[in-house]
């Protein structure tokens, strides 16, 4: 299709076409990057109230996918040491210091939970089996 054959679906010049057409691609990412975010977090949540005590559910984890997390509460350690804390006995790339990483199923002596589970939907808490 030429240039010009555009004028048949819209006035709108091409480049107002293609901004809009790249913003409208940058919503469905998000809105998938969204979905994405709320079905990990019922697995977490899933996974806490199915195993007890447990990063998964604890309030100093922080965690973006996979079953892996930075623990907030340890203190910041050496790249080294976070490599090693994903597992890793050899990696040809040290990160920067940061959050040591634990499993989902850590448990320490840090955990804290002081979310307020009631304020979630009941179809919600009993799909996670939450009380």
């Amino acid at each position: 299709m030429k240039e010009n054959d555009v004028s048949r679906f819209s006035d709108l010049p091409v480049d107002e076409l293609e901004r809009r057409r790249l913003k409208s691609i940058g919503v469905m990412e998000e809105r998938a990057r969204s979905d994405f975010e709320r079905h990990y977090q019922e697995r977490c949540d899933r996974f806490y109230w199915g195993h007890g005590r447990c990063c998964a559910g604890c309030d100093h984890w922080s965690s973006e996918a996979g079953d892996f997390g930075e623990c907030m509460s340890a203190p910041p350690v050496s790249g080294a040491d976070v490599v090693r804390s994903l597992g890793f006995t050899f990696c040809s790339y040290t990160p920067p210091p940061g959050q040591p990483f634990t499993k989902r199923d850590h448990v320490c002596g840090a955990f804290k939970d002081d979310f307020d589970w009631q304020t979630l939907d009941p179809e919600y808490r009993q799909r996670i089996g939450a009380p």
